[in-house]
């Protein structure tokens, strides 16, 4: 019986862990980074302060990745004049994959390689997709972990939250 408690504890563990992890950071100033795009241009999350930032940790294998990123570009379309940025970054780096799966879902906001798995890292990513929403004070306010339709109006309402405050 012992023997089954501690195996459900450990389980619990492996499986509530990455939500933790992410959670921890919530409140915290969101670590900068310096990422290049498909054409090689520099980005850092520092250059995008004063604005809200939604990171998207995502990989072109990854079936809620494929399913959430032309929802993340409606709002990103929607609210990028009233100071929204979205920052895809994709944890696998194969340009060739990233490059295939953009001619298939063409995405109008900036699409990241992170071609060492230094940000990943730095994130903590243990599970994909994974959304973190920067407040225009560079400080982490909110982490989604997965995807499903109903992360849609969360996510917008978080962001007109966000938009709105200095």
């Amino acid at each position: 019986m012992h023997v089954l408690k501690g195996f459900v504890i450990i389980l619990l563990l492996v499986i509530m862990w990455p939500v933790c992890s992410q959670a921890s950071q919530v409140g915290s100033l969101a670590p900068d980074f310096s990422l290049t795009d498909l054409n090689d241009k520099t980005f850092t999350l520092q250059q995008f302060r004063g604005k809200v930032v939604l990171l998207d940790f995502w990989a072109p294998w990854c079936a809620p990745c494929r399913e959430e990123l032309p929802h993340l570009d409606a709002l990103y379309q929607k609210y990028n004049n009233d100071g929204l940025v979205i920052l895809g970054i994709d944890i696998v780096p194969s340009e060739k994959l990233v490059s295939e799966f953009l001619q298939k879902v063409p995405i109008t906001f900036t699409i990241l390689i992170d071609r060492k798995n230094t940000v990943t890292r730095e994130y903590r990513i243990r599970s994909l997709p994974a959304v973190f929403l920067v407040g225009k004070d560079g400080v982490i306010h909110y982490v989604h972990l997965g995807f499903g339709k109903d992360f849609l109006q969360m996510y917008e309402k978080e962001i007109i939250d966000l938009l709105q405050h200095p």
